[in-house]
């Protein structure tokens, strides 16, 4: 039905570059409001424009060295392996090995935003990768990293997809975000 790829990283672990990029995104979001905070002060108080221009300048160069490094750090990620999304179940396929976990086996399905992208977004919760862990009737976990949109159709989201299984085959995935 649907593939998504498995993201691994050369140098720098998954969990750092999730924080690091937790971390933009919050620096992002901050920088706006700030300006305008800061622009509401300096008309208060009469300072010079020179203050606000050169305010305004420094932000500006914040936030081109974090698009710069958010960048960077999406780059290092590579692909690892295919996650298939079918009416059946989940196949997770890493270099020629294969597991197929059964939708009947499967206890629950984890979804939490591990990479969100800071513009264009691909999706409606700004993700461009899920931290997927899948929990099986015998208690076993496996723990990944899965793109947000699909290899072979674009415009499908990973967690669309699981809700569509969810409702059509009324399998109980007990997906948590």
């Amino acid at each position: 039905m649907s593939k998504f790829e498995i993201l691994k990283s050369g140098k720098v672990s998954l969990y750092k570059i999730g924080i690091i990029n937790k971390l933009i995104y919050a620096l992002v979001v901050m920088i706006f409001p700030f300006l305008g905070f800061s622009w509401a002060i300096i008309e208060r108080l009469n300072i010079s424009d020179v203050f606000f221009i050169t305010l305004i300048a420094l932000w500006l160069i914040i936030f081109i060295g974090l698009v710069i490094f958010s960048r960077t750090v999406n780059m290092k990620l590579e692909k690892l392996g295919e996650l298939d999304v079918t009416l059946n179940g989940i196949k997770k396929t890493i270099s020629g090995f294969e597991t197929f976990f059964d939708y009947n086996r499967i206890r629950e399905v984890k979804v939490r935003d591990h990479i969100k992208s800071i513009f264009f977004p691909a999706n409606k919760d700004r993700a461009k990768a899920y931290l997927v862990t899948i929990i099986t009737d015998d208690l076993t976990s496996e723990r990944f990293v899965v793109s947000s949109q699909s290899s072979s159709i674009p415009e499908v989201n990973f967690l669309d997809s699981l809700e569509f299984i969810e409702k059509y085959k009324k399998v109980k995935l007990r997906i948590k975000r």
